[in-house]
């Protein structure tokens, strides 16, 4: 009974080493030599995977670790019946399934595109994350509002705020089972764009608040999510020069607010 433990001492430690370095690691500067932005983007990217490693061998165990076990299983039965056959087949799948999730996020994340940042409409990214998330099974039922800002603009690369923004989407429908309302609102100020994302759903506990950007910190039920999405997020604002944060609303619902350097007003 120590061991359980041990492990969570063990990942409390992990988890305030990686908030101190995020802390500590400073935020991308404004563009001016293109090699030298995507190295320091790619040094970045690898640091961040560097304090995810522990996390992500916990993950990676776990799933293992039953697939071994059930082919031990199916290994030591003679005249295994179908229905038990496919059971394990379809254990080990599911499993499977998560393992493959978790490294092709990583993977995803660890590559730096080879393009440079450029101007981003903000109006834009969420359009299309919006779009992606209405053609998932979660979008079906829900309810979407968009307040936009035409002269919102960003430096990104390709694809990087549309991929925050869905994940951020995606989260709140979850949590809504897929019922319910997402307001996104975008306003400019004189050197910031600001994002923010508001749902009608149950909200976040405030206990989880300080950690829904903590790699693999998820309250779906298990095998549900990779626990990654926002931590990849988080990420990847912070690499943009930008912040994000979580509350709750104060009728219900949570928000997550994002604030990004506005393009011109570096």
């Amino acid at each position: 009974r120590a061991a359980p433990k041990a492990n969570t001492a063990a990942r409390s430690a992990e988890v305030t080493q990686w908030k101190s370095a995020r802390r500590q690691q400073p935020q991308m500067p404004a563009a001016t030599d293109p090699e030298k932005e995507m190295a320091d983007a790619q040094r970045s990217r690898l640091a961040a995977m560097g304090f995810m490693l522990a996390g992500v061998c916990h993950e990676v165990s776990n799933p293992l670790a039953a697939i071994h076990s059930m082919v031990q299983i199916l290994q030591s039965k003679r005249g295994v019946s179908q229905e038990t056959l496919d059971k394990g087949l379809a254990n080990i799948a599911s499993n499977m399934g998560r393992v493959l999730a978790i490294t092709r996020k990583l993977g995803d994340f660890s590559r730096v595109g080879t393009d440079s940042p450029a101007p981003v409409s903000v109006d834009q990214e969420v359009e299309e994350a919006a779009s992606l998330l209405r053609h998932s099974q979660w979008g079906g039922t829900l309810g979407f509002e968009y307040s936009g800002a035409a002269e919102a603009e960003v430096l990104a690369r390709s694809g990087q705020l549309q991929q925050v923004i869905f994940n951020i989407l995606l989260n709140a429908a979850q949590a809504m089972q897929g019922e319910g309302n997402i307001e996104v609102v975008a306003a400019v100020e004189p050197a910031h764009v600001c994002l923010s994302v508001r749902d009608d759903g149950p909200g976040i506990a405030p206990e989880n608040l300080a950690r829904v950007f903590e790699p693999f910190f998820s309250t779906k039920p298990g095998g549900e999510g990779t626990g990654l999405g926002l931590a990849i997020s988080f990420e990847i604002i912070h690499e943009l020069g930008g912040t994000m944060r979580a509350s709750n609303n104060a009728g219900g619902g949570a928000c997550l607010r994002i604030e990004l350097p506005r393009h011109g007003n570096f």
